[in-house]
Order: structure tokens, then sequence, then C-alpha cells
């Protein structure tokens, strides 16, 4: 059964020639969305169209087959970048990373993997076992080493029922150690349907192929290798602060709302000073029942007829959903908006409020990122944690640049 990308594939060889830039098809249907092939023609001054293959088609053609000249370099990278974009889940873990190693990175990098051929996804043989196609130093403005990537891939099998012959494609996982901000990434693309590759690619369900696991293995050699070690004793619970920062980062209260509660602070004041004498109430939790009244102000002014974009304007991102263990009243918060509606218009933001405010940790956040670049808009990114580490998961088809805006927010934060 050949599939349709390899028959584009070959289609592209016929007409340029070996020269002409090839995608492996599993490349192109896991990794680079139609979305941002209509980017790349547009920015390019190309015909958009609605056919993937056409839009892939053309970018090609404008790379040419000298791969000298910089439109084939520009398309090359730009693929390869895309590619990278398109393994849209994260996991991560803070490290210290000590001064000898960094000094000496690429005689220990290569000590490891002598076998390492300095290739790419796109040019790579992959074997049936991980492998580093390749690995960049980047340097800052001094000199000095600030981030390591790595790129290992392998074959794995793909398929839907267990015993049946599946079909090999490329797996490629991504690891950044960023070393000014002390953190490993790795990334990876979520898959249920792949399996460790096996004699006459048959499926066998004790084969399958876990890509948060293995990416985990991959980042804890690398550790071993380079000698790092982890910088926090409950590295969870840290990532579920650094949650509840990005929480108070992106759903503060709007300033004309804030105007409105603050015009009702000596009635609300009145009101509670009222209930306490009157009831003759302990004075110490007078503060606590402000803090209810101004959330319950806020409330109802919020959710006050169609006031989504109030909540949406003047910030980087917006929640959409979040979760939380409140273990003061044993209860677990999970709120969520519809779609892609600011939570911070809905009843269920407010219900929660308290107990995240209290516990000033989040198991789970989701935010819906403002942007608009061509054919792309918003894009949403899930953080939650996973076995101890800190795990994001991207939405609706963030560029690199985006996802680095998002992961240095994480740093800033954490």
């Amino acid at each position: 059964n050949v599939k349709f990308w390899d028959i584009m594939k070959v289609g592209f060889c016929m007409y340029g020639g070996s020269k002409m830039i090839t995608i492996a098809n599993c490349l192109v249907d896991d990794y680079i969305h139609s979305l941002k092939l209509k980017n790349f023609c547009l920015d390019h001054g190309m015909n958009v169209s609605e056919n993937k293959a056409d839009l892939l088609k053309k970018v090609i053609e404008f790379a040419g087959e000298d791969k000298d000249s910089e439109k084939y370099i520009e398309t090359y990278n730009w693929f390869l970048k895309t590619i990278k974009s398109g393994s849209k889940e994260f996991c991560i873990k803070r490290v210290y990373i000590p001064e000898e190693s960094i000094e000496n990175l690429d005689q220990i990098i290569i000590g490891k993997y002598k076998q390492c051929s300095q290739s790419d996804i796109l040019a790579f043989k992959n074997t049936e076992s991980f492998s580093l196609v390749n690995y960049h130093v980047e340097n800052n403005g001094q000199g000095s080493a600030s981030k390591v990537s790595f790129v290992f891939s392998k074959l794995v099998l793909e398929g839907e029922k267990e015993h049946e012959r599946g079909n090999r494609i490329i797996y490629p996982i991504y690891i950044d150690l960023y070393i000014e901000e002390g953190f490993f990434v790795g990334r990876y693309k979520p898959k249920t349907t792949i399996y460790n590759c096996s004699e006459n690619d048959i499926i066998y369900k004790e084969n399958r192929f876990k890509p948060f696991d293995t990416t985990v293995e991959l980042i804890e050699n690398l550790e071993k290798l380079l000698k790092t070690e982890g910088m926090d004793i409950d590295p969870g619970q840290k990532f579920g602060k650094m949650m509840y920062k990005l929480y108070q980062k992106y759903s503060f209260t709007p300033t004309d709302i804030q105007k409105q509660i603050d015009t009702l602070k000596e009635s609300r004041d009145d009101f509670v000073n009222n209930v306490f004498d009157v009831l003759g109430l302990k004075v110490y939790n007078k503060q606590k029942a402000k803090m209810d009244l101004d959330i319950f102000l806020e409330k109802f002014i919020s959710i006050n007829g169609d006031r989504e974009k109030i909540f949406t304007e003047d910030r980087d991102a917006y929640l959409i959903k979040i979760s939380s263990d409140d273990i003061l009243q044993m209860t677990r918060i999970d709120t969520a908006s519809t779609g892609k509606r600011p939570l911070q218009c809905s009843e269920t933001f407010f219900d929660g409020k308290k107990s995240i405010l209290n516990t000033k940790e989040c198991k789970n956040l989701h935010l819906c990122y403002n942007r608009r670049k061509g054919y792309l808009g918003s894009f949403t990114v899930q953080f939650s944690i996973n076995k101890g580490w800190g795990v994001i998961k991207t939405y609706y088809f963030p560029e690199e640049d985006d996802i680095q805006n998002v992961l240095q927010t994480v740093f800033e934060n954490y």
C-alpha cells in the first residue's frame, strides 16, 4: 500500500532530481501543518491554496535545486524548525549544571556519542534504536555556552490493531538544555498508536512506545553524562507553584472592574462591621470576610453581560481552565470555560478562586495565548504535572518563537 505522501515525495524527486528537498511522508503528516505552509507561501508572495500537497509543492519549488542558494537554505531551515515545533508536548526539569561540564561540552558529548553524524532530521538514516542525529551549542554575547540542543531519532511502528503489520515512521525527540536558565526541556509528539519495531513489523501490545517515559529516560542519560543535579526537592510541587504564578499573571482583575469594586469599599466595610457587631463574630475573621465579599462583587460584575473582550485584551494570554487540590477544605477544584472563552467571565472561576488563593498552587492550567500571524490564530497551552515532571502541551500549531516565549515565561516564574 503506497501512501499518498510517498507518491508526492517521488514526484518531487522526479521534478527536480536528487537536489530537491525531500521529506518523509510521516514528517509531513505529523509535524507540518497546512496553516504553516500557507504562512510560508504568504510571506514569500506565493499563491495560497487549500490543498496541502499543492502548498508543499510550492514551498519545495521555491527552494529550488541549488543547496547553496539563500532560498534553499532558508526553506530547509524552515522545515527543520517547523518539524521541531510540531513536537507539541514538553517535559521540564530544573537542574544545576557544573561549570566543568559547561566548559567541556564538545569533548563530553563527542566522547559519548562517537557515531553522531551531525546530520539533520530530513537527511538522517534512522534505525530501530535511538541515535543522536545532531547537537548544537549556542553561545551568549560573552562567548560562553548558553544552550545545548540535541536531536534524537529512531524508527517506530504505527498502527491501530495488534498482531497486524504496522507502518515504519520516523520519530524524533528534541532535548534542549538551557544553561543560563538551568532547565532541561524535552519535547516529543504525543501518540498512542506507536510501538517499538519488531520482527516483520508486527504490532504487539507489550511493545507500545511511550513518548513521555522515553524522553525522560533520554534526559536522565544526559544528566548522568553532564553530571547535572536536580534543583528541587519536590519538582512537581515547584511546578505547581509556578503555575499559580502564571494564574496570577494572566487572570488579574481588569482595571475597570477593580475600579467598580473599589468604589464599594466603604459600603463593604460598613456591611462587614455591622454583621460582625450584630452577631458578635470574632474580629480576626473580618479580613477573610472582606476578601470573600470582594470575590462576590468581582464575580457578579464580571458575569454581568457580554464582557469577554475585557478579559482577553491587555494581556498576552488568558485563562480557560484550571484545577487545584484544596487541602484545607478537602475538595478538588476543577473549572473550565467552553472552547476558548475566558474563564474569568464564568461563575465557575469565582467558585474556585478562594481555594486557589488559599493553596497558592495549581495542578492543571490551560491558557489561551493571543496571536495573529497570517493564517495562524490564537493557540492554547496546557500546564500539568506527570510523575514529578512539569509537562506542557500545546494546541493549535504554535510556531517556534511562540514556544520559546512560553518557555521563557515558565523560567521567569519558576
